[in-house]
């Protein structure tokens, strides 16, 4: 805290008053501050610099203890301090008795109270809780995937399993996870975990950015070897054609890498499913080398023949490997007819093929997930004693599907569509029309009223065209995954480019300027 004397005058320059010439320096004005702020007069902010509000807060303390005709100044031993001083001095006294902590966070050296710093470390660690929690779970789980693989390669899962895992990965050249990556995502959750325990801020700070990134590329590289192992595993497969007699084996092999991969399933959740019936995987076995082989088979048909026994879902994931593009217009087709509200600048057809051609598209991942969680559902209906029908299963996909276009593709269509619908009006007001007038009329110097005429009879003509040319661009060429920025930022390019809507402006611009008597060139 400051000082607790002045040394030299503060207040008014020049005083009107005797005394000593007024200095305000920097630390004076400062302990000013900080005195007449401990006698309840402010809040008197931290300017070293003289100025209005201190100069009238001086005056009012002035008049508080008596002043009949109040200087503004405080002299060094006057009458002013020594007024200022006894509550100053009791509000330092205080500030002796509070012991602070200093903490080093996010590159900031923070002064915390004991409470504070306590309140701090508790809100910070409170809501970092889930995310970190997350990150372990993910380190976790990624260790149980390759120990699985590992495991299988050191003859814990049979022979024959593990001589399948050995023709697989040498057939297709595929790398183990590298072992250097695991160390470091190892060790840094390691940290991550002593940090949290220690309730240090100091320690999270370091930890948490080195957990992130070191989970992060092991997640990475784990999702390498999956793609690259199940890629090989198909592959083989084909050409060793297996069947539900055949290598059977090889088949059970097959199945854990294929499940993770494809339903993002954990190492733990592959491995039980793994384990089911020999029934089950010999027909999953089936249907996913149908997929591979690229046989035309129907997303109903496959389901049928992979749910036996009440089986609930795991052994589905190779399904979505390829989405016959019937069931994606299907979907389109019943998707439209649900959402067609929400997207009102698509006709009903245009958002039909939109969102089937999403779907068969960049949107693979969502159908693939509304499939999977459809299949969950049989296997608790088969369960139950209930026999569904393709019309039950399509009807579950189709309710599915609906919350997840609706939260993402449609969302982002419908916050397009508001967005572009300014950006319309700014684009013509703020730059085109403004541009086509400049090539247009023979002096670009006319009064501003006149010229806000212009815009709106134009605007009143060619808006509506200037908006269809955007929506026209979304529809021919989005392919349903860009946000809302990036869909206006499509239609704005396509606004630029529009030749055609370039010339409705320029007769309707001429138009404009006969009528109010403005001359072309």
């Amino acid at each position: 805290m400051a000082g607790s004397s002045l040394t030299a005058p503060v207040g008014l320059s020049p005083r009107e008053s005797q005394g000593k010439p007024v200095k305000n320096k920097a630390a004076d004005v400062m302990l000013v501050r900080a005195m007449l702020s401990a006698n309840g007069i402010g809040p008197m902010g931290e300017s070293k610099k003289m100025d209005s509000g201190l100069l009238k807060s001086l005056k009012t303390f002035q008049k508080n203890i008596g002043f009949k005709n109040p200087d503004q100044v405080v002299d060094p031993g006057g009458k002013t301090e020594k007024a200022l001083k006894p509550k100053f001095e009791a509000q330092k006294r205080e500030a002796a008795k509070v012991v602070m902590v200093e903490v080093k966070y996010r590159g900031k050296i923070l002064q915390l109270t004991e409470k504070d710093h306590e309140k701090m470390v508790k809100e910070v660690f409170a809501k970092l809780d889930g995310y970190m929690t997350s990150l372990i779970k993910n380190h976790k789980s990624c260790i149980d995937t390759h120990q699985d693989y590992l495991d299988t390669a050191m003859l814990k899962d049979g022979v024959m399993n593990a001589v399948a895992q050995a023709i697989i990965i040498t057939a297709g050249s595929v790398n183990m996870p590298d072992m250097k990556i695991i160390s470091r995502s190892i060790k840094a959750t390691g940290g991550l975990e002593r940090a949290i325990a220690s309730k240090d801020l100091s320690k999270l700070d370091k930890a948490l950015p080195e957990a992130e990134a070191a989970i992060n590329a092991f997640n990475a590289e784990i999702q390498r070897f999956l793609k690259d192992f199940t890629g090989s595993a198909q592959t083989t497969a084909t050409v060793l054609t297996i069947t539900s007699a055949t290598c059977f084996a090889v088949v059970g092999a097959l199945a854990a890498p294929v499940l993770v991969t494809g339903a993002g399933m954990s190492a733990t959740a592959a491995a039980v499913t793994s384990g089911a019936s020999v029934g089950v995987l010999q027909s999953a076995s089936q249907e996913l080398g149908k997929h591979a082989s690229g046989m035309k088979v129907t997303v109903w048909g496959s389901v049928q023949s992979i749910v036996i026994d009440g089986t609930i879902g795991g052994l589905t994931a190779g399904i979505g490997n390829k989405i016959p593009l019937k069931f994606c217009d299907k979907m389109g087709k019943a998707m439209a007819s649900k959402l067609g509200s929400k997207v009102a600048f698509m006709s009903s057809a245009q958002l039909e093929k939109f969102i089937a051609n999403y779907l068969a598209g960049s949107g693979q991942e969502v159908i693939k997930g509304a499939i999977g969680e459809s299949i969950k559902l049989v296997g608790i209906w088969m369960k139950k004693g209930k026999i569904p029908s393709e019309k039950d299963f399509d009807a579950a996909v189709e309710s599915i599907l609906y919350s997840a276009l609706l939260g993402g593709m449609v969302k982002n269509l419908g916050g397009f569509q508001k967005k572009w619908a300014y950006k319309n009006k700014d684009m013509l007001t703020g730059t085109i029309l403004p541009d086509r007038f400049s090539k247009l009329a023979k002096s670009n110097t006319i009064p501003k009223t006149l010229q806000a005429k212009l815009w709106a009879d134009v605007m009143n003509k060619v808006s509506n065209e200037g908006l269809k040319a955007g929506h026209h661009e979304i529809y021919a060429r989005a392919t349903g995954k860009e946000s809302e920025k990036q869909l206006t930022d499509m239609a704005a390019k396509a606004l630029l480019k529009d030749k055609s809507l370039q010339k409705v402006i320029d007769r309707e611009m001429l138009k404009a300027m006969k009528k109010h008597g403005i001359e072309a060139k």
